[in-house]
């Protein structure tokens, strides 16, 4: 039509096509030798089976024979043995006790009946028992194996097959099979090797049913049924089960993975453990940057010939090959570790019954929000534990979207509210807040949640408060900042510092970072004023360095510096050890308020200790005298109304300018600020406290005291809770127990195992332990945050940030984690068979 070629064929051409194609396929089977041609069945006058058939000969080439008394191609004909070549001959299997007899087509003459009374005893037979196993026969009703005795009718007996030991325990008699020909039961291995010496073993079979048990146990315990069984056990374990070989290649192949599963479960334990990377710019084997996951799996091949040899045929197929040493692997074991750690705690948490809530936020590397999620509770030995859950990203700072993230979480783990008996946060308006913080919102929820404000943060505050209060302090710590900057811009002035001390930076939020950049300056005060003077004599410089080393160095010779290093390092050293305290897990209200206590009595102390400061700075400083002494005093100009009489007093010195105006001050601010902060503690410390001082108590404020707490908490403390610690306070009067702490008492409550006798106590104690006095382990949560998500990882998913920040904060749980376990959760987690 168009001048172009068909491409297509009509229908009548595919038909003739196809036709010919069947003809052609049709004329070359008519050609080719049937199956039938090359075995033969045996002739119609042989009786016995195991006699050899006489076998027609044809010709070695396999052609038909030309002889008439052949049979034609399209008949059974047999094959010559003679033509039969040595390597032809091996090939053919061989049927027991029939000679050279290629499988024939009659399979009467080679299955074993499931009926032991048709049973031909041979060894054929018995290679097919031993290898197969029997059929018990008994899942009919036995119907033929009724016999009629004088007085009824008996019938064979399910629990004839069941034989029942002393102790009640019932075994199966697998040798015991039913005949569904005779109505008898035989015994299968006697029937086969023991050869007719019983009634078991006898073609006729055992059908006397009266006397069924008795003869089944005698015989059962006869030496010729064990030597049956043994030789029957042997034989089968030479031959092997028919599935044998099929399963120990499964159970090979299950081993050689597992054993591969288990250097990966090792990796990614190690790593996840330490917050470490693991995958780095690529995914090859022998690569430099794969990552720190395929390093230790290189590093254990070097020393493991079975994961070397792994690595090299499975090391870097690509997609689509199984390995089990790729990342995907990796995650989904990363994940499953997060997931049963998680449900561990939860455990925890659950048994425990009584915990309380910490939460704080921090922005990470990628600028998200993240909202930490930290539980405290009591462990069963008495032990108070502070575990980490989760982050939550993006909640936002007001208080009601962080109370909806709080709840939200509690019911997701599964978790009851109604439970939680305390709350520590910071003390941002967001969280601390009375009328509107996240703290007033849980306890419209759950009224018995106190809150406690951070004990470590709040003794920060006072200090920061301090430092603010006299423009001395102020200037001093500019100062400490200030050194730390101009040697740490110049790899060449830090080296100037010759000393064991170096100076240090400060920290808005840690005070124990002041507390050591104080004592640095103390202990390297001629050091740090010999590098100063270097530079500044030195000529090379430029000018505004040699200005700036100047500047500090003026600074640095004032009589006031001096004095303030030495008080302000003897305040911090107090301060910072008294915080190191307070960031413990194992520490409660009572001895929170008696390190607040001890602060303020040595800061009181510390104020008529002026004099012995101000010698230590005079054997400090390069000068002795303050520079209010020797500067010029600026005298101002008097109003035409005003006259000269406040001139004429006599001016304090420089002395007592210090004193007043700074030293002081620095003092009084402290005090108040400590008894100011440690009040905010007393109201809950005075319903436990009487718990922990029982013995000092009379019986009247006893009773008192645990009228009012059982009011309080009337849904978890009963009735005879007042007669409970009544007895409980005989008791430590007694033992001579006086523990000061909440949870001293618990854990020796725990260890003599006296919480059944004193069960309320037990709670009321419980409670008090798991109320936290600060949030530093959010605070710690912080720090893993950093390490895991850091500037090379920002685009971490937020599940896998939480897999393994729990995993590295809660090591401890990560290293008690079975390996088996989690193999055969990775391994139902991939099947695809469903059950």
């Amino acid at each position: 039509m168009d001048g172009k070629k068909r491409v297509r064929l009509s229908g009548a051409e595919y038909r003739k096509r196809a036709k010919e194609k069947d003809d052609k396929q049709k004329d070359t089977i008519k050609k080719t030798r049937k199956l039938d041609d090359f075995f033969g069945k045996p002739s119609t006058d042989i009786k016995d089976p195991t006699i050899e058939p006489t076998l027609d000969v044809h010709s070695s080439s396999g052609a038909p024979s030309t002889d008439d008394s052949a049979v034609s191609s399209s008949e059974n004909t047999l094959v010559d043995v003679a033509s039969i070549s040595k390597k032809q001959a091996e090939d053919v299997p061989l049927v027991p006790g029939v000679g050279v007899q290629p499988s024939p087509p009659d399979k009467e003459l080679y299955e074993i009946s499931d009926d032991p009374a048709k049973w031909t005893i041979d060894e054929f037979t018995r290679d097919h028992i031993c290898k197969n196993g029997a059929n018990q026969n008994i899942q009919n009703d036995f119907p033929n194996s009724e016999r009629i005795y004088k007085d009824k009718v008996r019938q064979l007996s399910r629990h004839l097959f069941e034989r029942q030991l002393l102790n009640g325990e019932k075994v199966p008699r697998k040798w015991l099979i039913y005949s569904k020909s005779t109505g008898c039961v035989y015994c299968g291995p006697c029937l086969l090797f023991n050869g007719g010496e019983s009634q078991f073993d006898k073609k006729e079979g055992f059908n006397d049913w009266k006397n069924s048990y008795h003869r089944v146990s005698s015989h059962e315990n006869s030496p010729n049924h064990k030597l049956s069984v043994l030789q029957m056990k042997e034989r089968s374990n030479v031959l092997g089960r028919i599935d044998h070989a099929l399963t120990m290649q499964l159970d090979e192949e299950i081993n050689y993975w597992k054993n591969i599963l288990k250097r990966v479960v090792a990796c990614v334990k190690a790593l996840a453990s330490r917050g470490l990377p693991f995958r780095g710019h690529d995914e090859k084997f022998g690569s430099i940057h794969n990552g720190n996951y395929l390093m230790s799996l290189e590093l254990i091949a070097e020393f493991d010939p079975f994961l070397a040899k792994h690595i090299t045929r499975y090391g870097n197929p690509g997609s689509g090959f199984t390995s089990y040493l790729s990342s995907t692997t990796c995650e989904e074991f990363i994940r499953l570790m997060g997931n049963k750690v998680l449900k561990t705690i939860i455990m925890e948490i659950l048994t425990a019954k009584y915990f309380s809530l910490i939460i704080d936020s921090t922005p990470d590397i990628s600028h998200v929000d993240q909202l930490t999620y930290v539980i405290r509770y009591v462990l069963p030995n008495g032990s108070p534990v502070e575990r980490f859950l989760k982050f939550i990203p993006n909640t936002g700072h007001k208080s009601q979207q962080m109370t909806d993230a709080v709840t939200s979480t509690l019911i997701e783990l599964g978790i009851d509210i109604s439970n939680c008996r305390g709350q520590s946060y910071d003390n941002a308006a967001n969280m601390s807040g009375i009328y509107n913080g996240l703290q007033t919102k849980i306890k419209e929820i759950s009224p018995l949640a106190d809150y406690v404000p951070c004990s470590a943060h709040s003794l920060n505050l006072v200090g920061e408060c301090a430092a603010e209060s006299s423009q001395e302090a102020c200037s001093f710590f500019s100062l400490l900042q200030e050194l730390y900057n101009f040697f740490a811009a110049s790899t060449q002035r830090w080296e100037l510092l010759q000393t064991h001390f170096t100076v240090k930076s400060l920290s808005t939020t840690r005070w124990s970072a002041r507390a050591d950049a104080c004592k640095s300056l103390r202990e390297s005060w001629n050091e740090i004023h010999k590098a100063l003077v270097t530079i500044e004599n030195d000529t090379k410089q430029k000018r505004t360095v040699i200005c700036e080393a100047r500047g500090i160095r003026l600074k640095l010779e004032r009589f006031e510096t001096a004095l303030m290093a030495v008080f302000w390092g003897c305040l911090l050293d107090r301060i910072n050890a008294t915080s190191k305290k307070l960031q413990s897990v194992e520490i409660d209200i009572t001895i929170v308020i008696e390190l607040y206590d001890t602060l303020i009595h040595f800061v009181g102390e510390t104020r008529e200790n002026f004099d012995e400061f101000e010698n230590k700075a005079i054997k400090l400083s390069f000068v002795q005298e303050y520079e209010k002494d020797f500067r010029r005093n600026r005298k101002r100009k008097l109003l035409p109304d005003e006259t000269n009489t406040g001139e004429n007093m006599k001016q304090k010195n420089g002395r007592e300018n210090f004193r007043i105006n700074t030293f002081l001050v620095v003092i009084d601010t402290l005090s108040e600020e400590l008894k100011r902060r440690r009040d905010a503690y007393k109201l809950l410390n005075n319903k436990f406290y009487f718990i922990t001082n029982l013995t000092n108590l009379s019986i009247s404020e006893v009773e008192d005291k645990a009228k009012a707490l059982q009011m309080i908490y009337s849904t978890d403390l009963e009735d005879n809770f007042t007669e409970e610690c009544l007895h409980f306070r005989s008791h430590c009067s007694i033992k001579n127990e006086e523990r000061k702490s909440a949870v001293s008492l618990l854990k020796w409550l725990r260890t003599e195992g006296l919480q059944t006798i004193y069960p309320n106590v037990d709670i009321a104690l419980r409670m008090c332990v798991c109320t936290p006095a600060s949030n530093c382990t959010g605070e710690r949560s912080f720090s893993c945050l950093r390490r895991v998500k850091n500037y090379l990882r920002t685009t971490m998913t937020e599940q896998r940030l939480n897999d393994l920040a729990l995993l590295n904060i809660e090591a401890d749980f990560l290293s008690k984690l079975d390996c088996e376990d989690l193999i055969n959760d990775f391994a139902a987690l991939k099947c695809r068979r469903v059950l």
